[in-house]
């Protein structure tokens, strides 16, 4: 069944389907960013259901969201329905803190919980440094992002009308993230796995561990580490997807 609801793009529900698994983007990007693993986990019976957030590719002419006390209940509220058990979360980088902060409100809210949260190319909520990227000058936010994430393409660096089109919803991002503070509370019922590129600048193995302090499940806690920078589930998606279908499985 194809969804109607502009929250999640693509299939959301398959009769072979076992599991079903939520994915959320990471700064700049989209649901289309994983619409190219459903064959992979479809083979592995999970349903893949890619999270849109308003502002971005299908959803462009919506006002983005940057702040998460806003975004949150919202996303809460447009898939609660969907999240029937047994299902997981996939974030990767602001998509870890999105998907976290969901997942907290549903248990706020009593609501089944994600058996996985699978989270990817983040640093843990309350280890998380305090910047301001999103205030730099234009020229300056693209050159330390570009620099830091590799999250830009040189043909969109190159491409001043595409720099204007996505380089404003980048830095929205930015500010959603950035403007997040953690709030202390108790460690979600949930098992957590973590994954990383051994060649992040910016996001240590030290990093991913810390996750292990928000679950109540420490037993069932893992990093997985793949060649590969920031954005290391592009190069590595084969071996990624792998990984994810034996967690889940």
């Amino acid at each position: 069944m194809v969804s109607r609801n502009p929250w999640l793009v693509g299939q959301v529900s398959d009769s072979y389907a076992r599991k079903r698994l939520f994915c959320f983007p990471y700064a700049g990007g989209g649901a289309t960013a994983f619409l190219s693993w459903r064959s992979h986990l479809r083979l592995n019976c999970v349903a893949l259901c890619c999270v849109q957030l308003p502002g971005h590719e299908t959803r462009f002419c919506e006002t983005q969201i940057t702040a998460i006390e806003q975004l949150v209940p919202q996303i809460c509220d447009a898939l609660q329905e969907q999240l029937h058990p047994p299902y997981s979360f996939f974030g990767h980088s602001m998509g870890t803190i999105v998907s976290f902060e969901v997942t907290r409100e549903l248990a706020n809210r009593g609501h089944a919980l994600p058996e996985w949260l699978l989270m990817s190319g983040g640093i843990a909520p309350h280890r998380r440094p305090a910047e301001s990227l999103h205030t730099l000058p234009l020229a300056e936010f693209v050159d330390v992002v570009a620099q830091r994430y590799g999250g830009l393409p040189n043909e969109v660096l190159a491409n001043q009308e595409l720099l204007d089109v996505v380089v404003p919803v980048l830095r929205g991002d930015f500010e959603l993230v950035e403007r997040y503070r953690y709030k202390p509370g108790r460690a979600l019922p949930v098992k957590i796995a973590t994954f990383g590129g051994r060649q992040d600048p910016w996001v240590s193995p030290s990093d991913l561990q810390s996750w292990s302090d928000l679950t109540t499940q420490p037993e069932y806690f893992q990093i997985r580490l793949f060649d590969g920078d920031h954005f290391f589930l592009s190069g590595q998606q084969a071996r990624l997807l792998a990984e994810i279908a034996r967690i889940l499985a």
